[in-house]
């Protein structure tokens, strides 16, 4: 998935599916922060031995931004739990995918939570 390809996706979130991301979100383990965590260290990691970070933060903005614009469509007063959480993790999903192949397998991690969302394009 590119970068183009997941803003747009956010860009058709409906505040279902927002509410549905962040509550598996919600119900992460001990060992899904761990993981989280371990994500976020490599992609950082691949970020800086690509010379990539200030193009990932670019990234990140846009997705963090997308997901509140689509909430605020629908009628959603900010700042709400759900969409801060849905568009943080967004933005680390932003991040993941600059990064590129490097951290494929920390990214599928992260999108664990999307795939429903994701099924449907």
């Amino acid at each position: 998935m590119t970068q183009v390809e997941f803003t747009e996706v956010l860009r058709r979130l409906c505040i279902g599916d927002i509410r549905a991301i962040a509550a598996s979100l919600e119900t992460d383990t001990a060992g899904d922060e761990v993981d989280l965590w371990r994500a976020t260290i490599a992609i950082d990691r691949a970020l800086r031995h690509s010379h990539r970070t200030r193009l990932a933060a670019h990234a990140a903005w846009d997705a963090a931004q997308s997901v509140q614009r689509a909430a605020e469509a629908q009628g959603v007063e900010l700042p709400d739990r759900d969409v801060t959480r849905v568009a943080r993790a967004a933005a680390e999903i932003a991040r993941g995918i600059v990064a590129g192949d490097e951290v494929a397998a920390e990214l599928g991690r992260l999108l664990q939570h999307w795939f429903p969302v994701l099924a449907r394009t």
